[in-house]
Formats: C-alpha cells, sequence, structure tokens
C-alpha cells in the first residue's frame, strides 16, 4: 500500500479502502475492527477540529493583526518573522492546513499593501506551519495517532503538550532557519512602490480571443513569445506549429501568459476575453485557491454548473497541471490551483462557500466583529480542558463543537459536507491496518530487523532512527499513514531494547510531519505551490537547511528530556 501511495495513480482513500478489504479477506483484520477507525479517537479528534476550523475560518479575527503588521513590522524580515511566528502559533491549536488557510487571505493583503514579493513569503509560511504542529497533540494527525498507540499499549498517552518538549526546539529551529535562508533563494527582494505587484510572477492558463487592433494579428504563431496551447479560427482547431501559421484577429488561443502581461493585454484591447466574460457595472473580479476538501478537485472547467448557473466566468487558471490542451473547459482542476473568477459579487460569494475554495483577494466582507469572538473562546476553552487534562481531547473538542452548532456558529449538515472526506476516509481506513501491524506480530519482526541494523539498543539511537526513517518516508506518503505504519514498529522496537515507548513514538510523529523537501507531501506544499508558481526543485533548495535544523533540533532535544 505505501507503495502504491507513492506512485499517486489511484486516489489514497480508494487504496486504503482496497488494502482494508484485502486484510479482511485475508483474516488480518476482522469485519468489526474494519470499522473500528470511525469511532477512534485520532479521527473524531481530526474531524471536530476541522469543523471549529471552518467556523474560525469565516471570522474576522485576524483582520486586526492584518492591519497591524505593516506598522509593526516595517522591513521584509520582520514581516516574515511575524507571519511565520503567527502561523506557528495557529497551528499548535489546529491541523495546520487549517493554520494555513487561516493566514493565506492575511498574507495576501499583506503582500499587496507592503509591495512584497509573496514568493518569498508563502513558502516559509507554509513550512511554519507545519512547525506549529509539532507542539502539541492535536497540531497534526500524526501526533493524535501515536498518542492513542500509547494509550493502547500502557493504558496512558501523551498529555496535550508533551510534544512540545521536543517540538517547540524543533520549531524554533526551523523558524530561524526559513526566516532567512529562503530570501537567498526565492524571489526579488521586493517590487517596490509603483512597480509590478507581488503576484505578477504568476504563470496562467487563459483563453482570449485576438482584438483587432492587436500587434499579435499577422504575426507567425512561433514569434508571439507566448506559450500557445491551442488556437481556433472561427470554431475550427488550426495546427499552429505548422511553418507559417500566422495568427489573425479574431483567433482564439489557449495560452500561458504572465498574469502581469495578460492584465497589460486586457486593458489594451490587444486581447479580448470571450464575450461570456465581459464586465458589466456589477462584475467583480475575485482570486481564489482551490483547497484539499474543495468538490472541485478533479473537476474539468466546463463541468462547473455551481460556477456557470450563477454566471460566474473564469478569466484564468494558474496551475501546475502538466497536460494543457484543447480548451480552457478541458483543463482538470486540482489542490493548489489558483482561480480568476468574475461575475456578480453576491453570486461569487455563494459559489465559493458552496465549492469549499478560498477567496485571496479581494477579501469577503466581514460580519460585525462581536460575532467572531464567541467561536474563538469556545476554541479557547476547549484547548484549555485538553492542555490540563480535564478532558480527553475528542470530548474537550466535542464540547466545542455543540457549543458551536448550539448557538448556530456551526451548520452541522453543510459543515460535514465540506470536510475533506477523502482524507478522512484514508485515516479511518489505516487504523484498523495499523492495529493489525502489531496484532499479527509483523511489528515484532520489523522491529526486530531494525535492532539488527541499528547500532546499540539505546533509546536515542532507535529514536533518532526511526525519526530518519520517517523523515524519509513522509515525502511520498502522508504523514497519517507514516504514524499508523511505524507507530507499532515503535513500540515494538521499545519492548525488544526493554526501554520506554514515549521517545520512539514522539520521533515517529516528529519524522512523519516535517516535509519540506517535496510539493506532494503535504497539501500545504501543494498549495503554495500552485499560489506562487514554485518549482519542485525549488522546495528541495530551500527545504534542506530547515530540515536538517529540525532534526538537529530534535535530536538534542530527545536527548534532554526523553531519552
Amino acid at each position: 500500500m505505501l507503495i502504491v501511495f507513492a506512485l499517486d495513480r489511484i486516489r489514497m482513500e480508494v487504496v486504503a479502502l482496497g488494502g482494508l478489504g484485502l486484510g479482511v479477506a485475508l483474516g488480518l483484520v476482522t469485519p468489526v475492527q474494519a470499522f473500528a477507525g470511525f469511532s477512534h479517537p485520532a479521527f473524531i479528534t481530526v474531524v471536530e477540529i476541522l469543523l471549529i476550523v471552518q467556523v474560525l475560518g469565516h471570522s474576522a479575527i485576524l483582520d486586526a493583526v492584518t492591519r497591524r503588521i505593516p506598522v509593526i513590522a516595517p522591513t521584509e524580515i520582520r514581516v516574515l518573522t511575524v507571519l511565520c511566528l503567527l502561523t506557528a502559533t495557529l497551528s499548535v491549536f489546529m491541523n495546520n492546513i487549517g493554520a494555513l488557510a487561516l493566514m493565506l487571505p492575511v498574507v495576501t493583503s499583506v503582500c499587496r499593501v507592503t509591495a512584497l514579493d509573496s514568493r518569498r513569503i508563502l513558502m516559509p509560511v507554509s513550512f511554519a506551519a507545519l512547525l506549529g504542529g509539532l507542539c502539541s497533540v492535536i497540531g497534526t494527525p500524526a501526533n493524535l495517532i501515536v498518542s492513542s498507540q500509547l494509550a493502547d499499549a500502557t493504558g496512558t498517552g501523551f498529555t496535550f503538550f508533551d510534544f512540545a518538549w521536543v517540538g517547540v526546539p524543533a520549531a524554533l529551529a526551523g523558524l530561524l532557519v526559513i526566516v532567512t535562508w529562503p530570501r537567498r533563494i526565492l524571489g526579488s527582494k521586493s517590487t517596490g512602490a509603483g512597480r509590478s505587484p507581488p503576484q505578477s510572477f504568476r504563470t496562467v492558463v487563459s483563453e482570449v480571443q485576438i482584438g483587432p487592433r492587436s500587434p499579435l494579428a499577422g504575426t507567425p504563431a512561433a514569434d508571439t513569445g507566448l506559450t500557445i496551447h491551442a488556437m481556433r479560427r472561427a470554431g475550427e482547431n488550426i495546427l499552429f506549429q505548422r511553418r507559417g501559421t500566422r495568427i489573425e484577429a479574431g483567433d482564439t488561443l489557449l495560452i500561458e501568459i504572465g498574469l502581469q502581461e495578460l492584465e497589460e493585454g486586457l486593458a489594451s484591447g490587444a486581447l479580448l476575453l470571450p464575450k461570456a466574460l465581459h464586465s458589466s457595472a456589477n462584475t467583480q473580479r475575485v482570486e481564489a485557491v482551490i483547497m484539499p476538501e474543495s468538490v472541485l478537485v478533479g473537476s474539468r472547467i466546463g463541468a462547473l454548473e455551481g460556477l456557470a448557473s450563477r454566471g460566474i466566468g473564469i478569466i484564468a487558471v494558474a496551475t501546475h497541471t502538466p497536460r494543457i490542451e484543447g480548451s480552457l473547459a478541458e483543463l482538470q482542476l486540482s489542490v493548489g490551483d489558483v482561480l480568476y473568477l468574475t461575475g456578480d459579487p453576491e453570486a461569487i460569494g455563494e459559489a465559493v462557500e458552496e465549492a469549499d475554495i478560498l477567496p485571496l483577494w479581494p477579501k469577503p466582507q466581514s460580519e460585525t466583529a462581536e460575532s467572531h469572538w464567541a467561536p474563538m473562546l469556545a476554541f479557547a476553552g476547549g484547548v484549555t480542558f485538553a492542555a490540563f487534562g480535564l478532558a480527553p481531547p475528542e470530548l474537550a473538542f466535542g464540547l466545542v463543537v455543540f457549543f458551536l452548532a448550539a448557538t448556530g456558529s456551526l451548520n452541522l449538515r453543510k459543515g460535514l459536507a465540506a470536510l475533506d472526506w477523502p482524507i478522512l476516509i484514508m485515516l479511518a481506513t489505516m487504523i484498523p491496518l495499523g492495529l493489525a501491524v502489531g496484532s499479527t506480530g509483523a511489528a515484532s519482526v520489523l522491529a526486530g530487523g531494525l535492532m539488527t541494523i541499528v547500532p546499540g539498543q539505546s533509546a536515542l539511537v532507535l529514536s533518532v532512527a526511526l525519526l530518519l526513517v520517517a523523515v524519509v518516508i513522509t515525502p511520498f506518503v502522508n504523514n497519517a499513514s507514516t504514524a499508523i505504519i511505524l507507530g507499532p514498529i515503535a513500540l515494538g522496537a521499545a519492548t525488544a531494547a526493554g526501554i520506554a515507548p514515549e521517545p520512539l513514538l514522539l520521533a515517529v510523529a516528529l519524522g512523519a510531519s516535517i516535509d519540506f523537501l517535496t510539493p506532494i507531501g503535504h497539501h500545504n506544499n501543494t498549495i503554495v505551490m500552485g499560489l506562487a508558481g514554485y518549482r519542485f526543485v525549488d522546495f528541495l533548495k530551500v527545504g534542506w537547511p530547515v530540515t536538517i535544523a529540525v532534526i538537529g533540533a530534535a535530536t538534542l532535544a530527545l536527548r534532554a528530556w526523553w531519552a
């Protein structure tokens, strides 16, 4: 299953369900155990946190902070430091995708106001969300999973902030690197007053017509300087690759073009939008990003009835889909793609909420500030209950969800429908398989193999070995699956070595949650890749010193406090 996950050819929930079905067929998992994942404390807590984050995401709690950042942080490094610290702090108390979703509109607003290049901001903010999640039991699903595994093995799981003894030093070391190192790799220093906006670097795919007075009219298709993917004339496809083919006024082109260049072409009349996208007095343009839970993931633009029925058009898409051909309507959407919508503001607002995409600019108008503090205070109460051991996390945050639903802040029907169910189904179906790794003796066999490879049987050496294994696996497999598989092995290794299991499980959770080397190992990285137009290699260039710093700090913290 790990190999199939890594190939990324089949949807992850299908792989997980198929693996669970095979486990039941082989007798490794009983029919009753097959559904145990849906009642597992880790699964329930993740669902509750996602529901709470939905409510917080519609509040205006960060608006005041957004306005203050340019005042208190006059330089780029200070802006980056404030944004990363704020993101990491949020991620301590909610899942890291939720923290990033709350911060993306803030980052967009701050970059536009300060004329900073968002390429130099978005990747560090994504990394900061991953780092903050290392510090509490609810910061990432991997932490919840290993805590549940410890509770099953010993009767007592980790407390709310047990992860902080290792997570805080590791996060601080990582934050120190990401506020200095990426500035050497990504983008220019700033766009400066009166220069191009921070998003001007973004390359988009758009379908446009050539205007009657366009300088492109009469130009050979090969000499336009544009990346042309398709060309139509009078409704017929044209082989624009043929030598001597010239562009004529009225031709429709599917092109890949810089966002600023597209806007300038539309403003001058050199490029025209299709008639269906022509602006009216009540038309607004909105920039929005597709989040992991969006119903648009995997859909083709031409099939988006929720947008078309409301008269909403798509001007352009910033996508990292490698295959672009035919027409814009045939383009398939994925996580992290950025849509440039045009239409009635109220209709766009409804469509954005229905499709679960995140508007970045302009920010949607918020309600009165007084209506947003009750959910925040309720969430703080749930954190307090869980942190001081007054209630287990699944009960503490269950009470928060009950309060939000009872007060009308949360519509449970809409909230549950908007959850990222492919990830949740994968988590629930992998949990029984993780239990089977321990109950069938597979964990003991694998742990024995680990013991023969790793020199010595000290807690620190075994912890670092498991940490490195998790770091290698998690870029190709999601962090929850990594923790589910390696957790029983860590418990088996602890039993074989006669040591406490806590440092080994902490190492597994930490290694499963630090993916700074690829854009595919965590949805946060995938989202910012689409937003900023990063290349795969950019993550490797920026991520390797962050990874080394985090592993080094975590090793020292494990030695000092646990191993």
